[in-house]
């Protein structure tokens, strides 16, 4: 049988490799209109073997490259198109490739005195590259005066959002998604500016529109990777990473890599992640946070300390850096380095009760005089610290921000009796929202028994237990309790029809 199936198979190899030089380069237009620039390259590099001067396989190749960000390849094509054969965007091209070849000076000449808004991109996007902000806020500004262009706004809004302007970050964002929908620049600003606006449903949602209209494209597949483990949706995650398993990502997919075991509890894993890629990842803080945590839990905290002080010698204000550096300290006995490091955490009114419990650990264990007040403030957090902490777990359920939500509660309850109706039901919801069913269910009964007749903690609890299929029938009639108490509102009475029809 297993002979039989080779030999079927095998026509339709001779007849893949008999495909003519049209045909290849048929398919690679089609590919490359849809933006499958991956398919095209590989119909094009066939096609050029047959025809290497040919000036329309030269130009779509390096048009292609561009879009892949393979620089060198571009330029090579583009070298090669006879004068009299270039197209009205030439310059445009070769200032790209200059770009992305790290030559700055090289895409400014290419760009000439061409002040078009794609020209003033290059041109801004090169003086960057360069380290004139001045003179790229220039360009910036010239070029989206003028006529609205995708990928001008998307590229000046990555610029605001550099440099800290988020409301105007949004509107370029908002302007280039305006100008063309489907473009991936759009695409992608509006993601990045989404996350940083703390709004990760809708981040997520731009990254998977962008995966979808691009195939395989780097930037946005790692996009929503990042994304889906920031709401703690690490199985999604991995079926994301391993979509980029043939994509040359370097450090940015190695750390999202790493993200993953860490969530697995691999630490091995993660160290060797990370150790591979060192060099690629030598100016992201965040994967020295996670090397450094790997390092602690391999019992190698004098390793994780020789990483992190340094670190937070160049950025005293980092509470990620000093809570990873006390952890370290004290797994390496010393819990006195532990207690000044974290000390600072002591002056703030809103201080995280975690941190302050770390603290009040550290103190205790290094016989500090002040070890006794410090565990006093760990035990009962000030008013200020439980209301930004709240504030933040609402937030984060605002923004669909599962994970953040569930970490803010977790240390709400932490510090509490439990009993808060509001922190238990929310608890419920954003655990549901993450498909981890059995917790959702237990904070939602705990919620019903302190409060039995509120409405929406019917409604958490009725719905966790149609949808879970637990027990429908008393979901049901905790719905219908609900939408007695709370006519008018629009979610109950939609999880009521639901189970109805159910």
């Amino acid at each position: 049988m297993r002979l039989r199936a080779l030999l079927l198979t095998l026509p339709l190899l001779v007849t893949a490799c008999t495909d003519t030089p049209e045909q290849r380069a048929a398919r690679a237009r089609e590919s490359y209109a849809a933006h499958d620039y991956r398919a095209a390259e590989v119909d094009l590099a066939a096609a050029l073997q047959v025809a290497p001067a040919d000036p329309a396989l030269l130009e779509l190749h390096a048009r292609n490259a561009l879009a892949l960000g393979d620089g060198i390849a571009a330029a090579a094509s583009l070298e090669k198109l006879p004068q009299n054969r270039r197209p009205a965007d030439f310059a445009l091209l070769a200032g790209e490739a200059s770009l992305m070849r790290g030559l700055p000076d090289e895409a400014l000449a290419a760009l000439g005195q061409e002040r078009s808004p794609a020209a003033q991109r290059i041109r801004a996007l090169a003086y960057l590259a360069k380290d004139d902000r001045t003179a790229a806020a220039q360009a910036f500004e010239q070029g989206t005066a003028g006529i609205a262009d995708a990928r001008l706004l998307a590229d000046h809004a990555r610029f605001r959002l550099m440099n800290g302007d988020l409301g105007q970050a949004r509107a370029l964002a908002d302007r280039a998604r305006a100008a063309d929908a489907g473009s991936l620049d759009a695409y992608l600003a509006d993601a990045e500016v989404a996350t940083a606006e703390g709004r990760l449903a809708q981040a997520l949602a731009a990254y998977d529109a962008a995966a979808k209209g691009y195939p395989g494209n780097l930037a946005a597949l790692s996009g929503k990777a990042a994304v889906l483990g920031d709401l703690g949706r690490n199985a999604e995650m991995d079926k994301v990473l391993a979509a980029l398993a043939d994509v040359r990502g370097g450090g940015q997919v190695a750390y999202l890599q790493a993200r993953a075991a860490a969530a697995r509890g691999d630490w091995s894993a993660v160290r060797s992640i990370l150790q591979a890629n060192e060099s690629q990842l030598a100016d992201r803080e965040e994967a020295s946070v996670l090397y450094a945590q790997a390092l602690v839990r391999l019992k190698q905290p004098e390793q994780a300390r020789a990483r992190l002080q340094p670190l937070l010698t160049l950025n005293p204000q980092s509470a990620t850096l000093r809570r990873e550096l006390a952890k370290a300290q004290l797994a390496a006995g010393d819990a006195s380095g532990a207690t000044e490091t974290m000390r600072p955490f002591a002056e703030v009114r809103t201080a995280d009760a975690e941190d302050l419990r770390l603290l009040a650990t550290a103190a205790e264990k290094s016989g500090d005089p002040e070890a006794a007040i410090l565990a006093q403030k760990a035990r009962f957090p000030s008013p200020q610290a439980l209301a930004a902490t709240l504030a933040q777990a609402d937030t984060a359920m605002r923004q669909s921000n599962w994970g953040d939500a569930i970490a803010a509660y977790e240390r709400i309850l932490a510090v509490t009796d439990g009993k808060n109706p509001l922190v238990l039901n929310n608890m419920a919801y954003a655990q549901g929202q993450l498909g981890n069913t059995a917790k959702a269910l237990d904070f939602a009964e705990r919620a019903w028994r302190v409060a039995p007749a509120e409405p929406s903690v019917l409604d958490t609890l009725g719905w966790l237990l149609v949808e879970s299929g637990k027990d429908r029938a008393r979901g049901l009639r905790l719905l219908q309790e609900a939408a007695g108490k709370a006519p008018a509102n629009a979610t109950i009475a939609r999880h009521l029809r639901a189970a109805q029809r159910g």
